[in-house]
C-alpha cells in the first residue's frame, strides 16, 4: 500500500483495525494525552477498546473516569481533545477515530 502523506497505512495496521487489536503504544499514547490534559480535573483511569461505530467503521472507544473534585471542573478542559488525540495517534499510523466518553461523578459540579 502506498504511503498516505507522511504515514504508511500498511496492511498490518489495517489488519489490526479489522481484528480489534490495539497496539500497546497506541494505548500508552491515548493515556499520555489524556493524563496531560485531564489529570488536574480528577482523571482516575481510562478504558480503551476497539470496536465499530454505527456505520461499521473500525474505531477506538475511550472511556475516561474521574474522581469527584470539590471545585467545579471547567467544561473547556476537553475542548480540542479529539483533535490532539487524533494527531498523536496518526504519528503512530493509527487511523481509527477515538470516541471519547467522559464519566464524571454524579455530584461533580461543572463550571459554565
Amino acid at each position: 500500500m502506498a504511503p498516505c502523506g507522511k504515514f504508511d497505512y500498511g496492511a498490518d495496521m489495517i489488519a489490526r483495525a479489522e481484528t480489534n487489536q490495539i497496539e500497546p503504544q497506541v494505548k500508552r499514547t491515548i493515556e499520555r494525552v489524556l493524563r496531560k490534559r485531564l489529570a488536574a480535573f480528577g482523571l482516575e483511569r481510562t478504558d480503551i477498546r476497539a470496536g465499530r461505530d454505527q456505520e461499521g467503521d473500525p474505531v477506538l472507544f475511550v472511556d475516561a473516569y474521574y474522581n469527584r473534585l470539590d471545585q467545579p471542573i471547567e467544561a473547556k478542559a476537553t475542548f480540542g481533545l479529539p483533535t490532539e488525540l487524533r494527531t498523536a495517534l496518526a504519528e503512530l499510523g493509527e487511523t481509527r477515530f477515538p470516541h471519547i466518553r467522559h464519566h464524571f461523578d454524579d455530584h461533580q459540579k461543572i463550571a459554565s
